[in-house]
């Protein structure tokens, strides 16, 4: 009980500490004390594949951030993977480099540059060495970007801290999973929900701040975004006293949670809006569980889906928990 005390205090003192910052951070803010900080902002993503339409591509437009508002930078280097998950592996292809972007290539928004990066299906291809009959929908295509100063220095996901990569102010993951997907309606599963708590098992923190997913619900906004629906909830949203044995008022932490429709499963991913909320390594997401949720198209007035809570658990070493979440149309 001591240790969970520790730490429960602990994860109590991180969010006080994100709470009181600005979210709305300049990019001289960012890079205030550092001279080796770089990151490349997602400011636009187009990262379907659909079946059947030759002329797919990946497309990002990346705003390049560096101490010298783009003046350290020379050139970004995009990767390209492959994961045959339908196949299981049998036709995985390792990473290679698709192409550079040079800065000649940029352009300026109000102050900082921006790179388009583009990705078509028959390059992807071409490059892996993949036949049309190598992959379908449920698989998966991953390009990597990489940011090369002209010093030499270089950034991507290996050495960029969790705040950037999972956090949705800086949306700087430099790693993108372009799905071949099967088309979802656009107004499937968008609108207003009621989202609720249908499992029993608690989070590793209750009932000291409440209940992480309330059983009693709450309203989220869901949008589209081709397959993938996303929404913002609060996490930690009760008041001191709501459940039996509650001391400390909820966290109200922001967090956005994606679902990803993938060829008859759904993919999740929970990661905070802005600030981090954990013990002490980056903030406590939301995961797909080993048995992926299933939907079907033909009814969106109740959706069941599983995931992982706590996964990952930002260094409060809870591991992760089971929860089901049934989604009621409005």
């Amino acid at each position: 009980m001591k240790n969970i005390f520790l730490k429960s205090t602990l994860f109590s003192l991180v969010f006080l500490f994100f709470a009181c910052s600005d979210t709305d951070v300049t990019t001289d803010q960012v890079f205030e004390d550092t001279t080796t900080g770089a990151i490349l902002r997602t400011l636009e993503s187009t990262t379907e594949l659909p079946i059947g339409i030759s002329d797919a591509g990946v497309e990002l437009l990346l705003e390049v951030q560096d101490e010298e508002d783009g003046d350290l930078s020379d050139f970004i280097e995009v990767y390209a993977s492959f994961r045959h998950i339908t196949g299981g592996g049998a036709n995985d292809r390792d990473e290679v480099l698709l192409k550079t972007v040079p800065n000649s290539e940029w352009t300026y928004g109000e102050r900082l540059p921006r790179a388009l990066v583009t990705a078509t299906l028959p390059e992807l291809q071409a490059a892996l060495s993949l036949g049309d009959d190598d992959f379908t929908g449920g698989d998966r295509f991953i390009i990597r970007v990489e940011l090369v100063f002209k010093d030499g220095r270089r950034f991507s996901d290996y050495n960029s801290s969790a705040t950037v990569l999972g956090n949705l102010f800086f949306a700087s993951p430099f790693v993108y999973n372009a799905n071949v997907i099967c088309p979802v309606p656009e107004d499937y599963f968008v609108g207003s929900y009621l989202m609720e708590r249908t499992s029993s098992q608690e989070d590793p923190f209750f009932p000291t701040y409440g209940q992480a997913f309330s059983t009693s619900g709450q309203l989220v906004n869901i949008t589209a975004n081709g397959t993938e629906r996303n929404f913002e909830f609060l996490f930690y949203p009760e008041p001191a006293g709501t459940q039996p044995g509650q001391t400390d008022p909820g966290f109200e932490f922001p967090q956005n949670m994606k679902f990803t429709f993938l060829c008859g499963e759904i993919e999740v991913l929970g990661t905070a809006v802005a600030g981090t909320l954990g013990c002490g390594t980056g903030s406590i997401g939301q995961a797909t569980p080993a048995v992926p949720s299933s939907y079907d198209l033909s009814n969106d007035q109740e959706v069941i889906i599983n995931l992982l809570d706590f996964e990952p658990d930002a260094g409060c070493e809870t591991g992760n928990y089971p929860v089901t979440l049934k989604f009621t149309k409005q």
